[in-house]
Formats: structure tokens, sequence, C-alpha cells
């Protein structure tokens, strides 16, 4: 026994076997364990490829062209990009705080930081630099997005335009991921796209375009823009079912769908003003779906318990998790953005009291998401360092 434990103190980790080090890296779950285990020395980083898209990088597929619609070209195509969402949780000179971020690649090969308070991310002329050995990283899932160009007129000058839109995605084969289908909604369209059939086709349907949509249990839920909470339900076969509005009139002003575990929430947003724009009086409906066989129906919820729900940019950024997991988050409660505003932009909508705040004013909630980016910075979370290193780089000068 001591000579085996004399071996194992004096051995070179440098040259432990390939074959053994794939068997390591096959064990974590999101990139970022895989950046730090290839940043330990220059044989690991050799022997171990740079992350893949299963374990929380994008998987970027070009997909044909719609062909629905003249606006858009025939000889271009799609780009389907997978955005894993992380939080961030670290320790500043005032306490604990937590940063969202997305992860998108860049045509260089690099990342680029997503934040849930913009459409552009966090940006900047040198470039980002994400230190991820001072901070504890939680994954919250992902989604996924198409980009694509079409052609616009407006007052009476036609440009080629961006765009870039959040999709569902379903796997057709749980042994072959690269068979999968796509719903999206394209300009008041909803489309789907199966690869085995590689083309986009138009669901036929009373869609009023769509609002929000999610894959949950191997089905699309995608809610209209009546504002009623009138949900469709698209299976991969392309069959359509819907689910009984929660009220015959247009009440709400924002409708979102949100996973929570094992649980589908509707979440409708209710704010007062000509334009809803009174986000201090903001309040919240919440819905459970139940399924009984066939049936589905929405039940009324008024407890989160330990949850917390979060409401950020636009709808990619729709996200449920456990209070109980992340010390000092406050629970039971919906927050959001307030999209006007500059700073001091989060509010928080608790369930139990009715009533919406802003995020600073609440115990145990200050600056929560990093919504001041300079403290990040402050406490080396962030940096810009020169434009050539990517995050994937954050060790590589200590060797």
């Amino acid at each position: 026994n001591s000579f085996h434990t004399a071996d194992l103190t004096m051995a070179d980790w440098s040259l432990l076997h390939k074959d053994l080090l794939e068997r390591i890296n096959g064990c974590f779950e999101t990139c970022f364990e895989i950046v730090h285990f290839r940043s330990v020395c220059s044989s690991w980083r050799s022997a171990i490829s740079l992350p893949s898209y299963k374990l929380g990088l994008g998987v970027s597929c070009l997909l044909p062209a719609f062909n629905h619609d003249p606006r858009f070209e025939v000889d271009t195509q799609c780009m389907l990009e997978k955005i894993p969402v992380f939080l961030l949780r670290f320790q500043t000179p005032f306490g604990i705080d937590y940063m969202l971020v997305g992860t998108s690649e860049r045509k260089s090969g690099k990342q680029k930081l997503l934040s849930p308070f913009t459409d552009y991310g966090l940006a900047s002329k040198s470039g980002i630099i994400l230190n991820t050995l001072s901070c504890q990283i939680i994954p919250l899932g992902h989604y996924y997005k198409i980009r694509f160009y079409a052609i616009t007129t407006r007052r009476s000058r036609t440009r080629r335009q961006s765009y870039a839109i959040r999709v569902a995605f379903l796997p057709l084969d749980s042994k072959d991921d690269r068979e999968f289908a796509i719903v999206a909604g394209v300009f008041g369209d909803l489309m789907m796209y199966r690869s085995c059939d590689k083309v986009w086709i138009k669901m036929e349907g009373r869609f009023k375009s769509y609002r929000d949509m999610v894959l949950f249990k191997g089905e699309v839920y995608v809610v209209d823009m009546s504002g009623r909470g009138h949900v469709f339900v698209i299976d991969p076969s392309k069959l359509v079912t819907e689910i009984l509005s929660v009220t015959q009139s247009h009440e709400s002003f924002d409708e979102r769908l949100v996973i929570s575990g094992e649980e589908l929430l509707l979440v409708q947003r209710f704010t007062p003003g000509a334009y809803g724009h009174e986000y201090m009086h903001t309040w919240f409906k919440l819905f459970r779906l139940e399924e009984e066989g066939q049936n589905k129906r929405w039940v009324p919820i008024d407890d989160l318990e330990d949850r917390v729900v979060f409401l950020g940019y636009e709808h990619d950024w729709n996200l449920c998790y456990s209070a109980n997991e992340l010390p000092g988050m406050i629970r039971n409660c919906v927050m959001f953005i307030e999209p006007s505003g500059v700073f001091d932009r989060i509010r928080v909508f608790d369930l139990r009291t009715q009533r919406t705040r802003k995020a600073s004013e609440c115990s145990g909630c200050i600056d929560m998401y990093s919504q001041n980016v300079e403290s990040s910075f402050l406490c080396g979370i962030l940096a810009t360092p020169n434009p050539t290193i990517s995050i994937y780089d954050l060790s590589s000068e200590s060797e």
C-alpha cells in the first residue's frame, strides 16, 4: 500500500493517458468545466478539444430559406443557434451578487456574452473576458434562435435586413440528435421545419401571430397575441390542438410560457396606463398546466413557494428556479425589467403582498443580476483584455 501511495504522490498528472482524460472530460456538465480542465497544462489542452454544443456552447446549423413569402431571397439560408444561459454567483465587498449571461458563438469562433437587459449583449471595442475562476457557475438551461435576412421596404427604400427570433427545437430521435423539428413565428405566420423533410411548412390554424413559445414534454406550446391566455399545442407530426383560454376578453399586455422543473407556467402581466408603461403598478396572474389524459387546462396559482420567476428582455430569458439553492435570493415573486429605464430597471412583484417594488428596495436583492455591469468589472468577474484573447484563453497566459 505504501508503495502505491508513493507512486501516486510522485505521478506526473500531465502524462495521463488520453483515454483517461477523455473519460474525465465526459463527466463534465458545462463548457466552463472543460475550459478549466484544458487550462491545467498544455498536454491536457492538446488532448481535449474545445467544448461541444452539447455542453453549453451553441450549435450552429444552416437551414433552407423560408419560401412562403416574397420578402425572402431564394439563395439565402437561416442559421440555427443554441444559446445556453448561466447564473454566475460571486462575492463583492457588499455581499453576494449574481449575473445572468448567455453565450453566443461569433463567426470568429469566440463567444459573445449576452445580457437579459439588452438585445446586443455585453460588448466593447476591446472585447470582454469572463473570469470563471472567481465565481460559482450555475447552468439554467438554454434556448434556440434562428437568424435570417429579409427584404423590407420603409419610406420607399428597400433594404436587406437581418432578424433573430426565438424558436422551439424538438429532437425527433432520442438516439440521433441530428433529426429534429423547429417551430418559428415569422412575420405573423407559424412555420415548421423538419430535418427529414428539409423544407419549411406553413402551419394552418387560427393563429394570430404569437407572443411566446416553448418546448415542453415533446410538444410545442404557443401563446398567441390575443391577451386571453390562448395557447396552441403542436406535436412533431404537425397536429395542432388548443387549450381553453383563461379569459374571454383581452386583458394582458404580455404573456410568457415558463418551464419550472416538471411544470409549465403561463404568466400574464398587467400594466396600467395608456401604453402599459406604469411599471410600478404592474401585477401578474400565474397558471399551471394540468393534464388529465388528453385533456389540458390552466389552473390558477397564487404561491410559487420557494421559486422565483425571472422575465428578461423580450422572451429569450424566461426562467424559473428555486431560491433555496441561491442564498440571498428572494422567493415567491416575479422579477421583470422596465424597458424604458436606464438604471435600477429590475422590478419585483411579490405574490404574497401583491405589490410591485424596485429590486433595490427589497432585502437581499441589491443590484440583482449585476444590472450595474461596472460592479462586475470592479470585482474582476469581467475584464477588457487584448481583443485577440477569447474566454477560452482565461488561464493560458499563466502557463
